[in-house]
Parts: C-alpha cells; sequence; structure tokens
C-alpha cells in the first residue's frame, strides 16, 4: 500500500508542478524555440568519445563550395569525420557534395 501511496502523490506532484504531461497554454507561450548554433560541439551529437571535431564553421564550407564552382549550396551537417556535407549545383547539376577536412570538395561518395 505504500508503493501505490507514493506513485499516486508522485503523480499528484508532478501534475501540480506541471513537469509532465503536455505544457499548459500559458506555458508553451512563454517557450522559445532554439536552433542548433554551433556543430563544433560535441554534446548532444553522434560522435564518439576519441572523435574530435575541428574548429571550421559552415560559413568557412560555404565559401570553399562557392570557390569550388558549386552554386545554390545547403549546407546539411558536420560530420564527426570533419567532412561537411551538403547540397549544391554545378555544371546544371545538382547533388549531394562534401568537403573534407583537407579542403578537398567533391561530390559525395568519392
Amino acid at each position: 500500500m505504500t508503493i501505490f501511496r507514493t506513485i499516486v502523490i508522485s503523480a499528484a506532484l508532478i501534475s501540480a508542478l506541471g513537469i509532465g504531461g503536455a505544457l499548459t497554454p500559458a506555458a508553451a507561450d512563454n517557450m522559445t524555440p532554439t536552433q542548433p548554433t554551433d556543430l563544433n560541439t560535441q554534446s548532444g551529437n553522434n560522435c564518439t568519445n576519441g572523435e574530435k571535431i575541428d574548429a571550421s564553421t559552415a560559413e568557412q564550407a560555404l565559401a570553399k563550395f562557392k570557390a569550388a564552382g558549386y552554386s545554390d549550396v545547403q549546407i546539411l551537417q558536420k560530420g564527426c569525420d570533419n567532412y561537411w556535407h551538403a547540397t549544391g549545383i554545378k555544371g546544371g547539376q545538382s547533388g549531394n557534395i562534401v568537403l573534407s577536412p583537407t579542403g578537398e570538395v567533391m561530390p559525395e561518395g568519392y
């Protein structure tokens, strides 16, 4: 009976404090959506402990893709291997492209 009472009291506290389930409309109105802004950090990604993400930025990657002749470049992500993945158009052909950590721009899969 003590376990049941503990569960009921815990559920009542969670409900009263608003920490479980759906947000109340007032709480939802006060929330600010966030976007990941730093692709260089390891928290929250799928990198293993031994993988170190370098300091290259999306802006630098975009400049290198454009310098290689790609237009309409859309950065998709930076992998744990420090390859920047994007889409772009070159010579009228659109497709997935990558930028290696050494600065080589190439179609994805090469």
